[in-house]
């Protein structure tokens, strides 16, 4: 493969930041380029997002812009879930590096809860129509991610909703619960559990089940990690997965319930060590060496701005900052929007739990320098 990789994700950083370590030029397209991107990556290019979404025109415009001749491959995060028809676009032009375009329609579609059913995997009960107890349902956009798309059913009345998002929205039953992921990488026919994260929420009023990033390498009861794993290895059969994938489910009790797939890297994949080599192999269809063990939790959460922000240009990041966002050299700063990410918080101890009780002390802390 030529050594220069095309990487596309909201936030690519992680990725960018394994791919330079194994020997790789990079051309990112994010919505940020943060710092850290910008200063290790051959080129960037910000992308548009409206409402969250991915604006489509805008990202073939710059993708058309970059010379392909030395690229030998394209890797992608969170981007394409709503809009797979844009992968397509790309492999029509460059090698992609993971599951195609036919699988987010295949795992993203409402028939992929037919599939869970089919295999006998269990999920909270979904249903397209608005429900007639929506206190007990959760509003969800197809193809959505991020949490952003997600909205307590009971909440509004049908008629507040608006007609556009009922036109590619499910209902899902509400599950109490903890909300966990299995990342896992395939080659084709198997699933090899890399390790399990608990993922955590930053809730706003207007996005209750926002996504803040997670807690890895969480330990589970024996019979919990076995319903994940066969789980994981039943939809790698079927679908034929490849390349590192991320199973999200609400464990309650002694049961898993699972909520989706993400057939693509996923934000948890910063929570281990370099699992580039792992995705290139499974995506090859060969792992000849998997193994990921460690006895160390790395955890990482979103810190999003609750009102306008302004960060002056000489502000003290700590070391364990990162994601920070880019001053212009000719700005005395920056200014974060209302509910955007300012950056992102990074803590590891020797549990999960010490992870998380450390990682939330620094937010804390964070917050508090932000808004002296």
């Amino acid at each position: 493969m030529a050594k220069t990789l095309i990487i596309a994700a909201t936030s690519a950083r992680g990725y960018v930041q394994a791919a330079v370590a194994c020997g790789y030029a990079v051309i990112v397209l994010d919505a940020f380029i943060d710092e850290e991107t910008r200063a290790i990556a051959k080129q960037t290019f910000k992308l548009k997002f409206d409402d969250f979404a991915l604006d489509a025109v805008h990202f073939k415009q710059i993708f058309s812009s970059i010379n392909l001749a030395e690229v030998g491959g394209f890797l992608y995060g969170s981007l394409f879930d709503d809009c797979p028809d844009v992968l397509d676009w790309v492999a029509k032009r460059v090698p992609v590096i993971g599951n195609s375009a036919d699988m987010f329609k295949q795992t993203k579609d409402f028939s992929f809860f037919a599939l869970l059913d089919s295999l006998n995997i269990a999920h909270p009960e979904v249903q397209l129509d608005f429900p007639d107890d929506p206190e007990r349902w959760l509003s969800k956009q197809i193809g959505g991610c991020g949490g952003m798309h997600i909205q307590s059913a009971g909440l509004k009345l049908k008629s507040d909703f608006d007609k556009t998002y009922l036109q590619q929205a499910y209902f899902q039953e509400k599950w109490a619960g903890t909300p966990t992921s299995m990342l896992f990488v395939a080659d084709g026919n198997t699933a090899h559990l890399i390790g399990f994260n608990q993922q955590l929420v930053a809730p706003s009023k207007s996005l209750p089940y926002r996504f803040a990033g997670a807690v890895g390498n969480v330990a589970l009861q024996p019979n919990i990690h076995k319903e994940f794993e066969h789980a994981a290895q039943k939809l790698t059969s079927a679908l034929h997965l490849c390349g590192i994938c991320s199973l999200d489910a609400i464990i309650d009790g002694e049961d898993v319930w699972v909520l989706e797939l993400n057939p693509r890297l996923s934000a948890t994949f910063n929570l281990y060590e370099n699992l580039l080599p792992l995705h290139l192999q499974g995506c090859a269809g060969h792992l000849p060496n998997m193994s990921v063990k460690t006895n160390i939790s790395h955890a990482q959460l979103i810190l999003y701005a609750e009102v306008v922000l302004g960060i002056p240009k000489n502000f003290a990041w700590p070391i364990w900052a990162v994601d920070i966002p880019t001053v212009e050299s000719d700005t005395s700063g920056v200014k974060i929007d209302q509910h955007m990410p300012i950056c992102s918080v990074l803590a590891s101890a020797e549990s999960a739990e010490l992870a998380q009780t450390l990682l939330l002390l620094r937010a804390e802390k964070l917050t508090e320098m932000l808004n002296k």
